[in-house]
């Protein structure tokens, strides 16, 4: 009488075969039925295969590393990779998103020269550096700039470099750019002079542990705040817009068209480089201009205040924010003009009272990339066509403020709900998590239809911390300040104590 047919009666082939179409957990499952199968589940080509499957295809990004050095890995290290970028993903979509590890420490300075109103340790900004897998974490308390060292699978945070402004730090802006020289610039007021503010661009030396002063900049402050943008080797700033040049020759120029800025309620929400160009998103307009650098060469001066192109929308916004996902985007020598998904915009708007989040979607231009490969024509056509309307529509809290999003397309923004803590209802601020995505569908009547990007939310919230109701009353919560690395799967918040959480979400 035959034996009963097993899986460890099929060949190797067979059983690789059945892994490449399983998930990562039950590759990780099957290694502890069997040595055989352990074996199997061990070599490159499986990991290989897993990672294009379930992370390169489904757009997310590859934990240190590029899919140019795919090939250079090894079986070990493609396993990580495809473990943690997995874990993360299914985390962030899972009925009840948990943090794997938390790491806290004390972000608030001891100064004996600290000015009475600065006494206040509260953690005014937070961010990630771009480009560095959620490693180095930048945080402003009082006029203290820290940078953090926060490695991943340890329990504590090191202190790197620290800058220490004359007067308390009111903003930063961190380089988007991950090979960009300057790595930060914040503004902060004069010492002496009323209405004057400073703006420094700054390096870091990792190795020294030192920040490097590479601009400084004195302006009124009507004028060069707030700061939009540093990018590469410029930093956007003011309302009408101004580009200053980090690299020699340094120089500031106009930027955009200033009678947008004469509009009633238009101010500036949201600056985002678009591969060659620069999308602005104010209250009540959308504007594209070329970006002030492209491949290493700088804009005529001309095409930085007269070539654009600019669109009003019927309602309001109050944030905004800009998603371009480019995941797996190379030198900017091979980047198209304008990418081929869409670039989307959410900005929180206020309509008859309702607060809500409106979608928009920015189209490539097909005329702009038939002319662009023609070679032809005397007036460059925009890359983009604008929204006539917005795409969707999501109904939001009164309280949800503070826009986050990462290169993948996964973010958050902060709000106010009751949640259920040790058997009863109390209220939190709480991150909601999101996750755009692009969908292309089918052909319809013989023709292609237009791919649209899709916002999905989590199922419950990433994270959550009890408030009372004098936080909830007088719009003062202990959440000060947060931040997104959606590379390794990180967020950090920061309250008005001085105290840093840093969640491990993989």
């Amino acid at each position: 009488m035959n034996a009963p047919a097993n899986i460890s009666a099929l060949p190797d082939d067979i059983i690789l075969l059945i892994m490449s179409y399983v998930e990562v957990q039950d590759i990780l499952a099957l290694r502890k039925t069997s040595r055989r199968l352990c074996a199997l589940s061990k070599l490159r080509w499986v990991w290989y295969d897993a990672m294009k499957r379930h992370v390169v295809q489904k757009g997310l990004p590859i934990p240190a590393a590029s899919v140019a050095d795919l090939k250079a890995l090894n079986a070990e290290h493609l396993e990580a990779r495809t473990v943690h970028a997995s874990r993360f993903h299914d985390n962030w979509y899972s009925a009840h998103p948990v943090a794997k590890k938390a790491i806290e420490f004390s972000a608030a300075p001891y100064m004996d020269n600290q000015l009475p109103e600065e006494d206040k340790p509260t953690v005014t900004h937070l961010s990630f550096l771009p480009g560095r897998n959620g490693k180095y974490l930048i945080t402003a308390v009082g006029r203290v700039l820290t940078c953090w060292e926060v490695p991943l699978g340890e329990s504590e945070a090191y202190r790197v470099a620290e800058w220490i402004a004359s007067r308390r730090i009111e903003q930063v802006v961190v380089n988007d750019d991950p090979n960009g020289h300057v790595v930060l610039a914040y503004y902060s007021a004069h010492p002496t002079a009323q209405g004057t503010i400073e703006c420094r661009a700054l390096s870091l030396d990792t190795f020294h542990g030192k920040f490097y002063c590479r601009m400084e900049m004195r302006a009124h402050r009507h004028v060069s705040t707030p700061l939009h943008l540093l990018h590469d080797d410029y930093l956007v700033f003011g309302d009408p817009m101004h580009v200053c040049y980090l690299s020699p020759p340094t120089m500031v120029k106009p930027l955009g068209r200033p009678t947008l800025a004469e509009m009633p309620d238009n101010t500036i929400l949201a600056v985002k480089p678009v591969n060659r160009y620069l999308l602005i998103v104010r209250q009540r307009t959308f504007e594209v201009i070329p970006a002030p650098t492209w491949r290493g060469a700088r804009a005529p001066y001309l095409s930085l205040v007269t070539a654009s192109a600019s669109i009003e929308m019927d309602v309001p916004a109050s944030s905004s924010v800009v998603i371009v996902r480019q995941v797996f985007a190379t030198s900017p020598d091979h980047l198209p003009d304008w990418p081929s998904e869409p670039v989307t915009v959410l900005s929180r708007c206020s309509d008859d009272g309702f607060e809500q989040m409106h979608q928009y979607d920015l189209l490539p231009n097909p005329k702009a990339k038939e002319q662009a490969i023609a070679k032809k024509g005397d007036e460059p056509m925009f890359p983009c066509v604008f929204p006539s309307q917005y795409t969707r529509v999501m109904s939001v809290a009164p309280s949800s403020c503070d826009l986050h999003v990462g290169p993948s397309g996964k973010g958050f923004w902060t709000e106010t709900r009751n949640i259920v803590m040790r058997h009863a209802k109390t209220p939190a601020r709480c991150l909601v998590g999101f996750n755009v995505t692009d969908v292309e569908d089918g052909p319809i009547g013989g023709k292609a239809v237009s791919r649209a990007a899709r916002v999905e939310l989590c199922k419950d919230v990433v994270y959550a911390r009890r408030c009372n109701i004098h936080e909830i009353l007088w719009k003062k919560y202990i959440i000060s300040a947060t931040a997104l690395e959606d590379t390794v799967g990180r967020v950090a918040v920061g309250d008005v104590t001085g105290r840093v959480e840093v969640l491990d979400l993989a």
